[in-house]
């Protein structure tokens, strides 16, 4: 049991505090109240706060053992001896090998059947005290292995620049216990003028949440066995790139497109309210699309969304479709597309999830838009691995492939968030026809 597990176990156990305290408040109201019952609530309530007491000891001591062992696995120096370190003049990490960490951690446990003890030795045998250390303090659990939490930052981080949405300025913040409600404001107080001494007309805001409980992408990446027996940082890089690509691919598709069925997270598409998006914009008249561009804009403006970080999401052939739509004269019609890549002074993200296949005529594509400092991600900030030599999986072909008859060993990699606006105002979109080149 993980840290994260005994964070939700210790959430429930409050909600059962409070829906017990709510029963005794509801005897007590009753004027023929039971004493019996009372004190049959009173006792399941203490039994309850018992619970949480024993639970919120566990989760601190789980705690202080992460804390601990996260300081532990931060130097590779040797700090025996009393002399003072050399100086050294500050060296750049190469960007190029960030977060290598977790391929040599995903390489050892592949090569050892997903046994966290022998991947930590054979990381020691291979000269990788540090990486070997901080494996040492993973998780290990019937689901695999859960990286400590500092590498598991480095591969959201990493992870950041490939989605768009993430990388379009999205806040993220942490979700440990799997759920989070944030209040927001649905409506707002009122004002008016009015003559001397007239009543004043009474209005107060009203409130909602908004809700994100935590949706597991589940990724599955085959990896050559061939390529799995040689240790080098080529390697672990490789691995990384691998694993980075398909949760990325998935997450992306997600974020954008996904209704929130099936545990799956609601993306953009689903929130945006129906009034902000337009179907079926056709291409053929520059100042049709010019003025579709404009509405999506007004929109999100007129909703008093503060546009604090506006962004747009397309595919890349959308983008250049509109940067090499001309006026009759001309002219560019969006000439700041190719000149500083931006649309209305808000900068383009590609991506390929969004189809290009869609609508009645199989020629649609999706063009977003919102204010991304509205778009909430909650994240667990934990990665879980698992590997199988034995495994079958299905391909995108829909071709069933036999690990072991392959050669292949599968890695799971497991990842929990959401994703919700904190106001639905900030999404606005289209869908284009024939938006492409």
């Amino acid at each position: 049991m993980d840290i994260n597990d005994l964070r939700r176990m210790l959430k429930a156990a409050a909600d059962a505090m409070g829906d017990k305290a709510k029963a005794i408040e509801d005897l007590e109201a009753q004027d023929d109240a039971e004493a019996g019952a009372l004190e049959a609530a009173v006792a399941a309530f203490e039994t309850a706060e018992g619970e949480f007491k024993a639970l919120q000891v566990k989760v601190t001591r789980a705690e202080a053992v992460e804390r601990a062992k996260a300081a532990t696995a931060t130097s590779e120096l040797d700090t025996t001896g009393s002399a003072a370190p050399q100086a050294a003049p500050a060296m750049p990490k190469d960007p190029e090998y960030e977060g290598i960490e977790v391929g040599f951690m995903a390489h050892a446990l592949i090569n050892c059947k997903g046994d966290r003890d022998r991947a930590v030795a054979r990381l020691e045998r291979d000269g990788h005290s540090a990486i070997s250390a901080a494996l040492s303090g993973a998780t290990e659990s019937a689901g695999g292995v859960t990286l400590p939490r500092p590498q598991a930052q480095q591969m959201i981080a990493l992870l950041r620049p490939r989605i768009t949405v993430r990388a379009s300025g999205a806040r993220v913040h942490d979700m440990p216990a799997g759920e989070l409600r944030n209040a927001r404001q649905a409506t707002s107080s009122s004002a008016a003028y009015g003559a001397e001494n007239a009543g004043i007309v009474e209005s107060e805001p009203t409130f909602d949440k908004v809700e994100e409980k935590f949706k597991k992408l589940t990724t599955l990446v085959p990896l050559g066995n061939s390529l799995l027996r040689h240790s080098s940082a080529s390697i672990a890089q490789t691995v990384r790139d691998d694993i980075l690509k398909e949760m990325a691919l998935k997450n992306d598709l997600a974020f954008l497109r996904f209704d929130g069925s099936g545990n799956t997270p609601k993306g953009l598409r689903s929130w945006a309210l129906a009034e902000h998006w337009q179907d079926a914009v056709a291409g053929t008249d520059p100042a049709v699309v010019e003025q579709a561009i404009r509405r999506i804009v007004s929109k999100v403006e007129d909703a008093n969304v503060a546009m604090t970080t506006p962004g747009w999401i397309m595919r890349g052939s959308a983008k250049n479709f509109l940067a090499s739509l001309r006026w009759a004269n001309g002219f560019k019609v969006f000439p700041s597309i190719d000149d500083s890549g931006v649309l209305h002074g808000a900068p383009i993200r590609k991506t390929s999830q969004i189809p290009d296949n869609l609508g009645a005529g199989g020629n649609e594509t999706e063009v977003y838009f919102a204010d991304f400092a509205e778009i909430m991600i909650g994240d667990t900030m934990d990665i879980t691995f698992e590997t199988s030599t034995q495994a079958s999986f299905t391909d995108q072909s829909g071709n069933e492939v036999h690990a072991f008859q392959r050669d292949l060993t599968l890695m799971r990699a497991i990842a929990e968030h959401d994703m919700a606006p904190a106001h639905d105002e900030a999404i606005a979109g289209l869908n284009g026809v024939a938006w492409s080149l």
